[in-house]
């Protein structure tokens, strides 16, 4: 069988006329390279299956067994030479078409050398070549000699390739353990982000809660602060002498145990001989101690004197300077507050004046009033209101 595959004898032909030469007419040693190399294995197998009378199981049949079959089969004409015949025919019918416009056996190699180049469509043109009515047994051997050659060369590049495939296969393994490995990692460092993510959003949407909670409680409390500041307009200077109030409170309390210690130490204190007592009466300490007294009017620069004898007497000093730069609206809180009015009706407003003597009427309050704006006068009316005297309140 091997001889007959490889055999390398080239019979004659003939090179006359247009009609193309059957597989059958081809020499015994081109059967063997034109089923190897026009004829798919798979092909063959369809073939030596479906013609072929073999003998043992179909498992037994190697692909060189049914191939050195079909070798020998088609040597003469029979069906499965036929079945060949066909099938090549069918397979290159556009490489029959390109070779036939060769017209002779010089144009006839220069195709087969151009197609042969290519490296591509190889077993078209051989079919094409060694059927072709001007391929005589010289070209024949040529053909087939080269087509030996390169299945030489196809089976050592065949062998680099299979060795080289085996590298890129162990290559491949090797690098895909290396990306399911990073593959690995980028998954986990993902899920991580992930958490993260949510995580900061979980945090983000409590923040905005919270920061649109006290935007909300901002926004009542300035409502209801403007509310309070257009039912209350006077608030702001209540409130200012609302801390000049509890001011003097404290300086009053200072000063009134600073009272109470010099007057624990007074039966100590030795009298001169020839002598009269000089201490202030009774009545006055016990009836201005720990009292409010509101000094309406009088001179600017007087009112520190002023100040120094009510405070003198242990009572706390409040001032109004009766509509000259105080306003009026402020005197109301201010008599609301005192024990004792002293009006000096020679420095204030009309208004003022009135102010006074309606509220200290409605009240029951005792007002005594000052036509001399002077320290004099101011110390004897106080005297006076302190010991019970003078004006009583307006009925």
């Amino acid at each position: 069988m091997a001889d007959t595959c490889c055999a390398a004898q080239a019979g004659a032909t003939t090179t006359t006329g247009s009609r193309r030469r059957r597989l059958w007419e081809l020499g015994s040693h081109a059967h063997c390279p034109v089923i190897g190399v026009c004829v798919p294995l798979e092909r063959v197998r369809q073939l030596a299956k479906k013609l072929l009378v073999l003998q043992g199981k179909e498992g037994d049949w190697d692909d060189y067994t049914l191939h050195c079959s079909l070798v020998t089969a088609a040597a003469r004409r029979n069906a499965v030479a036929e079945a060949l015949q066909k099938d090549l025919e069918q397979r290159f019918t556009l490489d029959l078409r390109s070779a036939a416009q060769a017209r002779c056996r010089d144009d006839l190699m220069a195709w087969w050398r151009a197609r042969a180049a290519q490296g591509e469509g190889i077993a078209g043109a051989l079919w094409a070549t060694l059927t072709h009515a001007r391929c005589d047994e010289w070209l024949e051997m040529r053909v087939l000699g080269q087509v030996h050659m390169l299945q030489h060369q196809l089976g050592a590049a065949q062998r680099v390739d299979l060795a080289r495939h085996r590298e890129l296969v162990a290559e491949h393994q090797a690098l895909a353990r290396d990306y399911a490995e990073v593959q690995r990692r980028v998954t986990a460092w993902s899920a991580d982000r992930a958490r993260e993510q949510q995580a900061w959003e979980r945090e983000r949407l409590q923040q905005r809660a919270l920061q649109i909670g006290l935007q909300t409680r901002l926004a009542l409390a300035q409502q209801q602060l403007q509310q309070l500041q257009a039912a209350r307009p006077d608030l702001p200077e209540r409130e200012a002498l609302r801390e000049r109030l509890a001011e003097q409170l404290e300086r009053n309390q200072a000063l009134q145990r600073e009272v109470n210690r010099l007057m624990a130490r007074a039966p100590l204190a030795v009298t001169p001989p020839h002598t009269e007592p000089a201490a202030p009466p009774q009545a006055e300490v016990m009836t201005l101690l720990n009292r409010v007294v509101l000094c309406v009017g009088g001179r600017g620069g007087s009112v520190p004197q002023y100040r120094q004898a009510v405070e003198g007497c242990g009572a706390q000093f409040l001032h109004h300077d009766g509509g000259s730069e105080h306003r009026p609206a402020q005197l109301e809180p201010q008599l609301a507050a005192a024990d004792l009015v002293i009006c000096q009706t020679g420095c204030i407003s009309h208004d003022a004046y009135w102010r006074v003597k309606d509220h200290c009427k409605r009240h029951h309050k005792r007002c005594v009033f000052v036509d001399t704006p002077g320290r004099g006068a101011f110390e004897r009316a106080l005297v006076q209101a302190a010991a019970g005297e003078g004006p009583a309140p307006l009925p």
